[in-house]
């Protein structure tokens, strides 16, 4: 199992043959604070440290860069360097950036000409290579500058996401949700964009025949641990029931240890019930606890999404909900599902192991659910939802405040007011229309911080779109995020 992945940066250096500033010692410099942040910032450090003057230099700094498998090549510019280092260093088998830095004075004779070496080289990738529509990013300033920290810790986290995603391996069990189409996806599209593995062909029989065989006395253990993470609703939860998501969940965190499985798409309603007579959604909020990605009904997109804010967040624990209502008293969203949310989510109230609210039967006026979910309110900070196309063409971002003190539905619930649709403020009706005219997946994977930033940067690196607010119009508009093929 992959659940971090750290991001490997190569630095090299090109040199203008004769300007008067001290080019190649502030080379030197830049490679000691790099060293430093590495360790602060926690990411590895290649450093080709002769300087480059030629395009051969060039040649053999990329074998460098390529032999070390980093993740970003970051061409520092202390001068103008000599153009032609550029054809072969944006060959380089990962992704660029490159780096400036401002004038050591501002008058008298020209010291580095180093922002204008980035200016050339820049349009060289964009001009004499356009037809290899090779991305670079721009950096500008010293390692400790607040500019160029926050492109850096931006850049760090979005390729975290995306060396996860490279590495991730996502198992299927029991298919994707009856009526669920709008989730469909194939997974050699998703091979062919991020690198991630999926496997659809176990079943929840398969999980099922596992639970049952788990020794009671390992079932025993593993309640009490349970029920130290929250007390059970005694009144509303079956014995039997309880039972069952224990062994649920024993069987399905030893198969993703097993099977090396980074998050666990299952088919959790409506084959659970069919097979085993119960929901499972308390086992589901217990593996996203624990870091094993546990999306609901199948969904492999979600499943990608949440890998994703998991790799984005400093150990933050995603989430999977629907959006379920609005209120347009103080402009808030209702972000809720039955019950999978990570216990980390939870208000001071924290988690309370109760049944399903409508997965069950009655018995006359009485309901008897049938199995146990993770009852809880969310606590107040920054989120942000992200959701995927079916297409893997692209984003959907929407960010907000969770409020405090704000009464939600039964399972797993939390309002969102301050709302922003990709950076921007939007209000209730625009955002309705956004996602209704732009098919958004109904889907909406969760975390708590701000990503937006990260998002669209993982979306640029990997030839994504991002979505932007439809306003509001009286009549109907026909959009698409991507062209049908």
């Amino acid at each position: 199992m992959n659940n971090s992945a750290m991001v490997k940066i190569g630095l090299v250096g090109a040199v203008h043959p004769n300007m008067p500033g001290d080019d190649v010692g502030l080379f030197r410099e830049i490679m000691e604070r790099m060293g430093t942040l590495a360790a602060e910032l926690g990411f590895d450090l290649v450093c080709h440290s002769e300087p480059l003057c030629s395009e051969e230099d060039a040649e053999k700094a990329r074998s460098v860069m390529d032999e070390a498998a980093v993740d970003l090549t970051l061409l520092f510019m202390p001068s103008l360097p000599f153009g032609r280092v550029m054809l072969p260093l944006a060959r380089v088998n990962s992704r660029i950036g490159l780096w400036s830095v401002m004038e050591p004075a501002q008058s008298g004779v020209l010291q580095l000409n180093s922002f204008c070496g980035m200016n050339m080289l820049g349009s060289i990738i964009g001009n004499y290579l356009r037809r290899y529509d090779i991305p670079f990013k721009w950096f500008y300033g010293m390692p400790a500058d607040e500019m160029f920290r926050e492109r850096l810790v931006v850049t760090l986290q979005a390729l975290r996401a995306i060396k996860t995603l490279q590495r991730a391996r996502i198992g299927q069990i029991g298919g994707l949700a009856n009526g669920f189409e709008n989730l469909y996806i194939d997974e050699r599209d998703l091979e062919k964009r991020f690198g991630t593995y999926v496997q659809t062909r176990h079943s929840v029989e398969e999980i099922v025949g596992r639970a049952k065989q788990i020794a009671a006395s390992r079932v025993a253990t593993e309640t009490a641990s349970m029920l130290n993470e929250g007390p059970l609703n005694k009144a509303t939860v079956a014995t039997a029931h309880l039972d069952k998501a224990v062994r649920v969940f024993l069987a399905l965190r030893d198969f993703a240890h097993e099977q090396r499985y980074d998050a666990l798409a299952v088919s959790c309603w409506t084959r659970f019930q069919e097979v085993y007579g119960v929901a499972i959604c308390s086992a589901m909020s217990r593996l996203n606890n624990e870091g094993i990605v546990a999306p609901c009904e199948g969904d492999i997109l979600a499943a990608v999404n949440m890998l994703m804010f998991n790799a984005m967040s400093d150990g933050g624990k995603a989430s999977l909900h629907d959006l379920v209502s609005m209120d347009v008293q103080d402009r808030s969203i209702n972000l809720w599902h039955c019950g999978v949310a990570p216990g980390c989510w939870a208000n001071r109230r924290g988690v309370v192991w109760d049944t399903h609210f409508n997965i069950g039967r009655y018995d006359g006026n009485e309901w008897k659910g049938e199995g146990v979910v993770a009852d809880m309110r969310f606590k107040p900070g920054r989120v942000t939802l992200c959701t995927m196309d079916s297409s893997l063409e692209s984003l959907f971002i929407l960010s907000g405040d969770m409020m405090d003190n704000k009464a939600g539905f039964a399972g797993s619930s939390g309002w969102v007011n301050n709302l922003q649709l990709n950076g921007e403020p939007t209000d209730l009706r625009d955002l309705l229309n956004t996602i209704a005219v732009m098919k958004v997946n109904h889907h909406y994977p969760a975390a708590y911080g701000g990503f937006t930033n990260q998002l669209n940067e993982f979306a640029a690196w990997t030839g994504m779109g991002v979505i932007d607010k439809v306003p509001y119009k009286p009549y109907l508009q026909s959009k698409r995020a991507t062209p049908v093929p």
